[in-house]
């Protein structure tokens, strides 16, 4: 079922409920409009009507919201989605997996399962600086597994590095730095002119259309991306969501119901093009007013899931074309001289280097000692304050392993052991896809998270009861306002308001008809336009509207949006309700 529509209603309780107390309604000979020659004349009449509805319940259904424009469904900005848990519970799948079930991946998506569970257990150091530590080992009859569990002071069976690490560090380099994760479009005000908003880090911004849509435009939005859209030669981000499907966090008897207390008739204005009447939706000018946020039903939702369903999902992780070395040397400080440090965010190399360097960090300084049968010392392995690792051998009993940063070493082992298989440099790029992924979400927590967004910029929740109330008509340069009766005398009598930017008539995409080219906006005291007279007053909470007070014999000029100048003449009222205006082309 549609979403009810506050015009028709309050039009038929209008006319009911205040019979005698309006204006008896003629119907006057109607001029045909069309534009005005420069120094011919007409005269227009405006009407003001106002039918208050309080707390009124609009509802909608999910088909309801999926009916929305896609514009209005793309724009409105629900809230920061945390990935942190949803990314925890896809590397666990592909961590825990069976080996059956990782049979069916590519080879280099294996790999990164096994550098996931990788343990100094059973790591292979085949082909990587540390395999000399093992021979070393051996020559003192010690598990090779042990002599590098020692040096992170960990088991054997423990993850080198520890998956909350990995996930943490996936979270901020490959999801961070993608230009989606970082800023979302909202209102363009004095604070953010660009109308760009930065996302909370490790989130991604979710909007209407990702609830209504089942968030089929994942992989289009995380996909790849260039870092900088307005430069042609920009590097672009490879992306992290290849594919995703069947994800939803609503149920299909999902409602959104928003109290809204609005004046539902339109503004009359008038259309200096043609010098018709026009309607601007009211709707835009109330956006303070519309809710009351002290109301705790002021919205509810029902059929928010408790979980995130996630039938398929397909990420990917980009290698580098070659293999990079890990550092040999101190400095520069703090991290060493490979050129891994220096790669994109994004790239396999810097996130495993990153993930561990922080493993690193948290290995106190340290020297353990193996020995022969004879009890003497063999070799040594130590690692300082800095993470500088090094093995010194005794007796010449072998040649260990250069002294590096542990992260340099673990990078190398990482590198190599993505490759196996016979995967060539360039040719690793990890892609996996999984199946059937759940993770648990608090719809009441939601719920809230959106309610205190809306409340900070309920112009972005206006804009759905716009649509929904929709009795914009033709195309106004400027409408005829009445303050609310509860304001001062000062304030009571009849305004002029030129039209804002959000006041211009949408299409059926929510798209507006056209341009707001307005050089001058505004009402001025000279055919020049150089006495502006009107300001953004405050009245009824509208602050944005060049808005000036108008009594009979009052004259204006003002200019269009096509640059046509007119002087206007305010006439004698025909009623309380009505002004008469008498519109001159200059």
């Amino acid at each position: 079922m549609p979403a009810p529509r506050i015009v028709p209603v309050a039009l038929t309780l209008a006319l009911a409920a205040l019979g005698g107390c309006v204006d008896e309604v003629t119907v006057p000979a109607p001029e045909v409009p069309g534009e005005l020659a420069p120094g011919q004349t007409r005269t227009i009449e405006l009407r003001f009507l106002r039918f208050d509805v309080d707390g009124f319940q609009q509802v909608m259904t999910i088909d309801d919201v999926r009916a929305l424009p896609k514009k209005t469904l793309d724009e409105l900005w629900l809230l920061d989605f945390h990935l942190g848990e949803t990314l925890d519970t896809v590397l666990a799948q592909l961590r825990d997996m069976s080996p059956s079930e990782a049979d069916g991946l590519p080879q280099a998506a294996r790999n990164m399962r096994n550098l996931l569970n990788m343990t100094p257990d059973n790591a292979s150091l085949v082909g990587t600086k540390l395999e000399e530590a093992v021979s070393l080992a051996g020559t003192v009859g010690i598990p090779p597994a042990k002599v590098l569990a020692a040096i992170p002071q960990i088991m054997v069976t423990d993850n080198l590095v520890p998956p909350d690490i990995v996930s943490e560090v996936v979270l901020e380099l490959l999801v961070g730095s993608h230009p989606v994760t970082q800023f979302r479009k909202g209102p363009v005000t004095d604070e953010h002119p660009d109308g760009l908003y930065p996302v909370a880090p490790g989130s991604i911004p979710m909007t209407l259309a990702d609830l209504a849509t089942n968030f089929a435009s994942l992989a289009d939005r995380f996909g790849p991306t260039p870092l900088d859209p307005n430069d042609p030669m920009s590097p672009v981000h490879p992306g992290f969501i290849d594919d995703a499907y069947g994800i939803s966090i609503v149920e299909e008897d999902f409602k959104m119901s928003v109290k809204v207390s609005v004046n539902a008739l339109p503004f009359k204005g008038v259309d200096l093009g043609d010098l018709s009447v026009a309607s601007v939706n009211s709707i835009a000018s109330q956006v303070d007013t519309l809710f009351d946020f002290n109301d705790p039903e002021w919205m509810t939702v029902e059929g928010l899931a408790d979980e995130m369903v996630i039938q398929e999902l397909t990420m990917s992780i980009h290698e580098n074309d070659k293999f990079v070395l890990g550092g040999d040397a101190r400095d520069p400080k703090p991290n060493g001289n490979s050129e891994i440090w220096d790669l994109p965010p994004w790239e396999f190399e810097r996130l495993i280097m990153e993930s561990a360097a922080r493993r690193t960090a948290l290995i106190a300084p340290h020297c353990d000692e193996y020995k022969l049968a004879t009890d003497t010392l063999a070799f040594e392995a130590c690692i300082d304050a800095e993470g500088w690792t090094e093995l010194t051998t005794f007796a010449d009993i072998g040649d260990p392993p250069p002294p590096a940063y542990f992260w340099d070493i673990l990078v190398e082992v990482a590198q190599v052991r993505l490759h196996d298989g016979g995967l060539a440099e360039g040719d690793a790029d990890v892609q996996f896809t999984l199946t059937d992924v759940r993770i648990p979400i608090d719809p009441d927590a939601l719920l809230e998270q959106i309610k205190e967004n809306f409340q900070r910029d309920p112009s972005a929740l206006a804009s759905v009861a716009e649509r929904v109330n929709d009795a914009a008509e033709g195309d106004a340069d400027f409408f005829y306002y009445q303050p609310e009766r509860s304001n001062s005398p000062n304030l009571q009598g009849d305004y002029l308001y030129f039209v804002t930017e959000a006041d211009i008539r949408k299409d059926a995409e929510a798209l507006p008809v056209r341009e707001y080219t307005y050089a001058r906006p505004g009402f001025f005291a000279d055919p020049d336009l150089s006495d502006k007279v009107s300001n953004l007053q405050v009245i009824d909470g509208d602050e944005t509207h060049e808005k000036i007070k108008v009594v009979t014999g009052d004259v204006l000029y003002m200019e269009d949006d096509a640059g046509r100048r007119f002087k206007l003449s305010v006439g004698e009222k025909p009623s309380p309700s009505r002004i008469s205006l008498e519109i001159t082309r200059i």
